[in-house]
C-alpha cells in the first residue's frame, strides 16, 4: 500500500510540476508613435518594396519638434541567410532638423527573403538616443 500511495504522489507532483513554455517570432514593421517610450523621438518607420530584382528601401524618423536636433539614421538592406541576417548594402543620412525621410534603390539583388533595417541616433543637442525598426519582410 506504501508503495502504491508513493507512486500516487509522485505521479501528481510530476504532472504538477511540469511547465508548458510557447514561443513565437513574428517579424513586423515598427510604425506605432514610439514618443512615449522615447525623450526625443516620436516615430521611426522603415519599408521595403522588392520588384524586378530590385530593392526599394524607405526610412522615416520623426524626432520631437521640441526637443530633437539632429538625426543621423542608417538604413540597411539585409538578406536572411538561414536563421541570420546578412548586410547586403547600407546608406547613411545625416540631418540638422528634427525629422527625415530618405530612400534608397539596391539593384539587380539574389533571390531571397530580404528586410530593411533604421537605426537612428536622434539628438538633442549632445545627448542622443538610438532607435531602431525593421520592415516587414520581402521576397525575390
Amino acid at each position: 500500500m506504501k508503495k502504491f500511495i508513493c507512486l500516487v504522489l509522485t505521479v501528481v507532483l510530476t504532472c504538477c510540476m511540469t511547465v508548458s513554455v510557447f514561443a513565437s517570432c513574428e517579424e513586423v514593421a515598427i510604425t506605432d508613435e514610439i514618443g512615449a517610450r522615447y525623450a526625443y523621438t516620436n516615430k521611426i518607420e522603415s519599408l521595403l518594396s522588392i520588384s524586378s530584382k530590385n530593392a526599394a528601401c524607405k526610412s522615416t524618423v520623426q524626432g520631437s519638434s521640441k526637443t530633437a536636433t539632429k538625426i543621423v539614421v542608417k538604413q540597411t538592406l539585409q538578406y536572411k541567410s538561414g536563421t541570420k541576417w546578412l548586410d547586403v548594402a547600407s546608406w547613411v543620412e545625416t540631418v540638422n532638423k528634427s525629422s527625415v525621410s530618405f530612400n534608397n534603390t539596391k539593384y539587380n539583388i539574389g533571390s531571397g527573403t530580404y528586410r530593411v533595417k533604421t537605426t537612428a541616433d536622434v539628438y538633442n543637442g549632445s545627448k542622443h538616443e538610438t532607435v531602431t525598426a525593421y520592415s516587414k519582410t520581402a521576397s525575390c
